[in-house]
């Protein structure tokens, strides 16, 4: 028995951000078994399969499409779900999970209602990869339909590892706190610098809706939950996800992490929309050479 389960645990998992904004976001977690091929479980799919494809050609050509086991699904907007993966998702059958409240919008979108799977909120686990990788999840403030929050646990010959995903969501709450408590791995978004916001020429009514609770996190909240979330050397990596191209500046984050906590700075690194960033080894309980 003890054979069998070793055999069925993860001996390496790693994390590719693909791309992150509102130009796109797709990442992928890569996890590797003893004596079978690797499995990837994407997190959304905000950018068609033909810029994927030449990404993972450029950056990333041991990972391979037909090596895809399932995509978990954030919400129902265009940079998380592309309307060009219908015919893909159609031929490849890849299971999609998602909020049960988003997959109407989901299935007019791209993904084939037969597809798609429910993502239990109200912190039920939900197999996503038999044996291997469950999912719990909370939906979070943004827009009228919410984001989810997901937290997954991936059984490694080292243990459970635990990965919180928090982007798009207007504001930390209690039930997204306690999701994301002692990850290891955390992805959260750190979209906009409130002063580049409020001195933007964006018009004031998409202002109140990016910074009024319901629409993106600030790169002072996303410190603040990180650090709210710290415990000792966990979180031991942190990627910061989905920055404004137009009210954001990676110095702008870097500055400010390393000012307010530069022990979490050093474990920290910033997703871009147009160059991956990865492979992380998360088995590797080492620090980081370099963070933000």
């Amino acid at each position: 028995m003890i054979e069998a389960r070793h055999a069925a645990s993860v001996v390496d998992a790693q994390l590719r951000v693909i791309a992150s904004g509102s130009g796109g976001n797709l990442s992928i977690l890569t996890l590797q078994r003893r004596d079978l091929p690797p499995r990837h479980v994407c997190i959304d799919l905000g950018i068609g399969p033909r810029t994927l494809a030449r990404r993972l050609d450029e950056h990333a050509p041991d990972v391979r499409l037909e090596d895809v086991a399932a995509v978990l699904i954030t919400h129902p907007d265009g940079d998380h779900l592309r309307s060009t993966w219908r015919r893909t998702l159609e031929s490849t059958g890849w299971p999609v999970f998602a909020a049960p409240s988003h997959h109407a919008a989901l299935a007019t979108m791209a993904a084939p209602a037969r597809l798609l799977r429910p993502l239990a909120d109200g912190g039920r686990e939900v197999p996503i990869l038999a044996d291997v990788v469950t999912a719990t999840t909370a939906l979070a403030p943004h827009d009228d339909h919410g984001s989810t929050v997901i937290r997954l646990r991936v059984r490694t010959t080292r243990g459970d590892l635990r990965i919180g995903w928090a982007t798009d969501v207007g504001r930390p709450t209690d039930e997204m706190r306690s999701l994301l408590s002692d990850c290891e791995v955390l992805g959260v978004e750190s979209n906009y610098d409130a002063e580049l916001q409020a001195a933007s020429p964006r018009p004031p009514f998409l202002k109140a809706r990016i910074t009024g609770g319901h629409g993106h996190l600030s790169n002072a909240q996303a410190l603040d939950l990180v650090r709210s979330l710290a415990t000792g050397t966990t979180p031991d990596r942190i990627v910061l996800l989905h920055l404004s191209r137009e009210c954001n500046d990676i110095d702008l984050v870097r500055d400010l992490w390393h000012g307010h906590d530069p022990n979490l700075a050093g474990r920290t690194h910033v997703a871009e929309q147009d160059r991956p960033i990865g492979p992380f080894d998360l088995l590797d309980r080492r620090p980081l050479a370099a963070g933000v």
